[in-house]
């Protein structure tokens, strides 16, 4: 990382303070506490401008972006939004100088420019907030202070606080800020950072407390985001607003598949940002999951859609075939991080390609994302959601539903009464794949049908856990044998390889007789629950 660039956890304390002269008068008439010396040092008067997206794509990821400018300098910061705990918080927080009067660093390769292209948009700015910022610097009570700032540690250093931070646990600052926006606000603010967790320790939790407790101060409401957001009279959306989410017994057929596409299109934007950003690898999983989800639920219900539901299925394949190619790497390294404690330092180097194919494969996943298919069918797909209109009538949901369920059963019914100890691998994997085409479909149900419905969603959960370990170790014990063949290795890699290979192999071997005999199987071939499900679907239909 470049100096001046900074990813770090910031920890610090926010309280309310309606007085900030008499917070500073009491701080200079108790210079020690708490086994801290209190040293004024700068004061500066800061201009932060707020930015995020049309679309709030940085809200969406978690963070928010600010510029600050402190005379001639400029820094951007990406913080998380994080939740103050009895004033307290831990939140994220990554800075990166700017050059040039302090422009948006998008694509200058620094932590926050980086940030931003993976994100992509257009950057607008939200509002501005204007800050005069008094600070003291709390050093450990080792450190000598004297006359105008000027501090000597226990090495016998000296240095004048505030310009020189080094050795300090942490700094006081006193805020009083004026937003801009349609209702101009004030807030006055003590915060207290320290620059380490270690630092939590070293006296300034008492030092809070005692601070606390001698001037009446409380934890800070909203946090300057919001209230720069209240000002500015913005409020953020996770996703827009396309209509109701929400099934019920009296909706159509047609209102239940929209109200249902509708909740899965919000996962598919809701992870979006955060699979642009690629720190949290479950971004990826969910959003992959939410685009499996819509495509079944385009299958299931396709005679109360429109025509143009097919081109949206299309499209949705393609984009799960994509995040499909970086999910799928990651849990292949996840394994062979498992493997390298039984196989030292051989299979590094199988690693190190995993690593590059998924650093491609998530190449790609970034130009699907900025490409214009995608935006089209975001575009298109959130005008058919929110029309909600189907091409004919559609029947009440419950006359629709026992059909349209019973017609998924009947697949895995088949599949698992055909299973036996001379079935082949792909025969479990097709039960899996068949389940889990039922269970997408039974949940949303859930709400209509209850128990019965969640019992056997729950079945088909457990069942789609189990072979989903199976397939996995197929999947992984061929790609141990592509790689050894085609890759050039050390011989001692090869032979690691291969004995991974062989052991999934016959692991998966062991998880298939095991699910021959277990009980989940059992249930679902003598079919308790979904006589239950089908006697209370029967019930709510009228028959």
């Amino acid at each position: 990382m470049q100096e001046g660039m900074l990813d770090h956890q910031e920890i610090e304390w926010q309280l309310d303070a309606a007085d900030l002269e008499r917070v500073g008068a009491w701080l200079e008439d108790h210079p020690n506490l708490s086994g801290l010396n209190i040293v004024p040092a700068e004061t500066k008067e800061l201009t932060d401008t707020y930015y995020d997206t049309d679309d709030w794509r940085l809200y969406r990821a978690g963070y928010a972006l600010r510029v600050r400018r402190d005379g001639e300098r400029a820094e951007a910061t990406m913080k998380s939004l994080a939740t103050a705990e009895n004033a307290l918080k831990r939140r994220r927080e990554i800075s990166e100088p700017l050059e040039g009067g302090g422009e948006i660093p998008k694509g200058t390769g620094g932590p926050v420019g980086e940030r931003l292209r993976r994100l992509a948009g257009d950057l607008r700015p939200l509002f501005e907030v204007r800050t005069r910022r008094r600070t003291f610097t709390l050093w450990p009570e080792s450190t000598l202070t004297g006359p105008d700032g000027v501090v000597e540690d226990a090495a016998g250093d000296i240095r004048r606080a505030g310009v020189e931070r080094e050795g300090a646990v942490g700094e006081l600052a006193l805020d009083e800020s004026e937003f801009s926006g349609e209702e101009p606000l004030r807030l006055k603010r003590v915060e207290i950072e320290v620059s380490s967790e270690h630092a939590l320790h070293d006296g300034v939790g008492g030092f809070v407390e005692t601070l606390k407790g001698a001037l009446g101060l409380g934890p800070a409401g909203a946090s300057k985001f919001r209230t720069g957001l209240a000002a500015a009279g913005l409020s953020p959306a996770v996703a827009p607003d396309l209509g109701t989410t929400q099934v019920d017994a009296s909706m159509t057929a047609g209102e239940v598949a929209f109200a249902i596409l509708r909740r899965h299109f919000a996962a598919v934007l809701a992870h979006e940002p955060g699979v642009r950003l690629g720190e949290d690898a479950e971004e990826l999983h969910d959003m992959r999951v939410a685009t499996r989800r819509l495509r079944a639920a385009l299958k299931l219900y396709a005679e109360a859609l429109p025509k143009r539901a097919g081109r949206y299925e299309r499209d949705l394949r393609s984009f799960a075939n994509a995040l499909g190619e970086v999910r799928d790497l990651d849990v292949h390294l996840e394994r062979l991080a498992g493997e390298g404690a039984r196989n030292g330092d051989a299979i590094e180097e199988v690693a190190a390609i995993l690593e590059e194919r998924r650093t491609e494969a998530r190449r790609r996943v970034l130009r699907m994302l900025d490409s214009n298919r995608y935006e089209r069918f975001v575009a298109n797909f959130s005008g058919t959601l929110r029309r909600g209109r189907s091409p004919a009538p559609t029947a009440p949901i419950l006359e629709a539903a026992p059909d349209l369920v019973r017609r998924r059963f009947r697949k895995v019914s088949k599949a698992a009464d055909a299973l036996s100890e001379s079935s082949s691998r792909e025969d479990f994997h097709d039960l899996r794949k068949k389940g889990k085409r039922l269970r997408y479909a039974l949940e949303p149900l859930q709400v209509i049908y209850g128990k019965p419905s969640e019992k056997m969603v729950e079945l088909l959960k457990e069942i789609q856990d189990q072979l989903g370990d199976h397939q996995d170790l197929i999947v992984a014990a061929g790609l141990m044998r592509e790689l050894g063949s085609a890759a050039d290795l050390p011989p001692r890699t090869v032979f690691s390889m291969g004995s991974i290979a062989e052991r999934h192999i016959r692991v998966a071997a062991e998880l298939r007789a095991d699910f021959l005999g277990s009980e989940q199987l059992r249930a679902l071939k003598g079919g308790k629950p979904w006589k239950r499900l089908r006697k209370k679907m029967k019930k709510k239909a009228g028959g």
